[in-house]
């Protein structure tokens, strides 16, 4: 029995909350400029305040609001209110989450609650919807995803293809579906791709291989993964004893054929124009990873609604 590639396990990682409230700084700059877009330029302690529409309807005192949801889901972005209730400097709001992250929530049933002023209530709603929409959308599609590739035990894996500036949200968002989390960016994984080949001359066999065991040997115990377009790259890759290889746009009968040259020497990744109608295909080509942006890029935005609740 052939084991599994060495570095396997690397790959098998998903993002949880605390990575989020561990990148507080990402989560200000995009939580402001929430805020901005909504109430302009003249920001406060107290930016709820800016809301003209709800001052001149002269809305006081206390309320209730549930978010429902509309259609079956992937629940994500519960957590998110506390972040954007600080932001826009809703101190008298409460969020009252009555769903984790993840777990899936059924058509007309209640995921949250919003209690207190009514006037910072409807100023944060807005923006709290859109989050949990999109988020929610992402998680629910990459959990049918990850669905489909269930049967043939391949994992799946998100890209950096993600909204400038909100990448650690829809990378959680992509974890709570069930993907693993591809490399967050440049700074923690080594990924050598065609361009990188391209800029450093790499014409032939000889000179890639010399290259890959170069960047392997300054890699400092870093995972090293190269990307290749051909089959005839990859027993050069496997000589050269990087970590992975990512299999870019090969056809699900190229990538079976690429899993059965490999024989589970190196984590092999399959990459490259696929969508919801063929992962099917590329699944039953059994690589051991395929990697995917269209969950995040092609999202549908989930039915989410905030239903004010009548005293």
């Amino acid at each position: 029995m052939t084991l599994n590639p060495l570095r396997i396990d690397d790959f098998r990682h998903r993002i949880k909350w605390q990575d989020v409230e561990n990148s507080q700084h990402l989560v200000d700059l995009l939580t402001c400029c929430c805020v901005a877009e909504d109430m302009g330029e003249n920001l406060s302690d107290n930016s709820w305040k800016l809301d003209i529409t709800t001052s001149l309807c002269n809305l006081r005192g206390s309320g209730e609001a549930a978010l429902i949801t509309r259609e079956d889901i992937i629940i994500c972005g519960n957590k998110l209110a506390i972040f954007l209730l600080k932001a826009f400097g809703c101190k008298d709001v409460e969020y009252k989450s009555f769903k984790n992250d993840g777990e899936t929530c059924s058509k007309g049933e209640k995921v949250g609650l919003l209690k207190g002023s009514i006037s910072q209530i409807l100023a944060v709603e807005r923006t709290l919807l859109n989050f949990m929409q999109r988020l929610s959308g992402i998680a629910t599609m990459t959990s049918q995803f990850v669905s489909v590739l269930k049967p043939y035990k391949v994992g799946l894996l998100d890209t950096r293809k993600t909204t400038p500036g909100h990448r650690i949200f829809e990378k959680y968002a992509t974890a709570c579906g069930g993907s693993y989390n591809h490399r967050m960016g440049l700074f923690d994984r080594i990924l050598i791709k065609d361009n990188h080949l391209a800029a450093a001359g790499i014409r032939d066999t000889r000179s890639f291989v010399t290259f890959l065991l170069m960047v392997k040997e300054k890699a400092d115990g870093k995972l090293v993964e190269v990307e290749i377009d051909n089959l005839s790259m990859l027993e050069p890759a496997i000589e050269a004893k990087v970590d992975a290889v990512l299999l870019d746009n090969f056809t699900p009968e190229e990538v079976a054929t690429a899993v059965n040259i490999n024989n589970n020497q190196v984590v092999l990744e399959a990459s490259g124009g696929i969508n919801k109608k063929n992962l099917a295909a590329y699944g039953s080509a059994t690589p051991h990873f395929i990697s995917t942006g269209s969950p995040v890029h092609t999202v549908h935005w989930v039915d989410l609604g905030l239903d004010w609740i009548m005293g």
